[in-house]
């Protein structure tokens, strides 16, 4: 059987560098059209942390069509 990596959402914000509340937010969706795979195991949230997170992230990746900027917004 193969080995599955599921995290919490405290990890996840840990190794995206965002809030924790962010990451719920984000898995509600009630918030969102494409809310993070998540695995709802009774009252527990725990997100997968292979490839089905890794295409998530691709969809969420913006180009605004510029250069970036050093200039603080």
């Amino acid at each position: 059987m193969a080995e599955v990596e599921v995290i919490d959402s405290a990890e996840l914000a840990k190794r995206l560098n965002v809030p924790e509340t962010w990451v719920r937010s984000r898995s509600n969706p009630k918030r969102t059209n494409d809310p993070i795979p998540h695995l709802r195991l009774g009252r527990y949230v725990r997100f997968p942390g292979g490839s089905e997170l890794l295409e998530w992230l691709n969809r969420q990746l913006v180009s605004t069509g510029r250069a970036w900027s050093k200039r603080p917004i």
